[in-house]
């Protein structure tokens, strides 16, 4: 093949319809980060390729590049992590993944790390048993992607004056806890944060990710954890 073409393996973050029966698949790959390819034909019935461009399936995918799009030119499945898609409570966290991948990389910049951490998230989650573990494992796999972006939050000291503690809050804009002397003070804008959540969020960004399901998490403190991740993606995403 010419330099034009190149194959790579490749996460399934999106599909959408396009003209008669082509899809438009979005892709996270694991040497060109994010990207779009167009699947010609992957809708007739005879198409032997729709099947394996599912959301959340790993595939080595042949890709030839073109004018804003590539296009596939062959597509080998790896995994379909199925058990994401047989549960509507997988489905919905698998959502808020791939929601929080297409928002953190808007484009083509290669992450294998990012790559590999999404691989062991999603093969996670299609292993949860309810709910909560399903919630817990997504929320600890966004935080790591932060980590690995630089957005690390900091969490031994004062984002603000450098003490340590006790905390009040979290600060989006300074990235990490802020004493609650700072807090009161006015010297740092910071929504609260429980010693919970505070200890939730240190637990989440320490351990690795297969281990999140061995603890059973406090439902408000991760809800408060929820926030931090939510008001730092809207600081730093794009």
């Amino acid at each position: 093949m010419g330099s034009r073409f190149f194959t790579t393996e490749a996460l399934v973050i999106g599909s959408m319809r396009y003209r008669e029966a082509d899809r438009i698949v979005t892709l996270y790959t694991r040497d060109r980060g994010r990207l779009g390819a167009i699947a010609k034909g992957i809708r007739r019935t005879s198409s032997k390729v729709g099947g394996r461009l599912e959301p959340f399936s790993l595939v080595r995918a042949s890709l030839r590049a073109g004018h804003g799009l590539y296009t596939v030119v062959g597509v080998e499945t790896l995994r379909t992590f199925q058990g994401v898609r047989a549960e509507l409570f997988r489905m919905e966290e698998g959502a808020r993944l791939l929601a929080a991948v297409r928002h953190l990389f808007p484009g083509e910049e290669g992450s294998v790390p990012a790559f590999n951490l999404l691989v062991r998230g999603i093969a996670c989650l299609a292993e949860s048993s309810d709910a909560a573990a399903a919630a817990d494992m997504v929320l600890a796999t966004r935080l790591k992607l932060l980590v690995l972006l630089g957005y690390a939050p900091e969490m031994e000291q004062c984002a603000h004056c450098g003490g340590e503690g006790p905390f009040y809050g979290f600060s989006p804009g300074l990235g990490g806890v802020v004493c609650e002397s700072c807090a009161s003070a006015g010297g740092a804008s910071c929504f609260s944060l429980s010693a919970g959540a505070v200890a939730t969020l240190q637990m989440l960004l320490s351990i690795p990710i297969v281990e999140v399901k061995r603890y059973d998490l406090d439902e408000r403190s991760v809800a408060e954890v929820e926030q931090v991740f939510a008001q730092t993606l809207a600081f730093h995403g794009h």
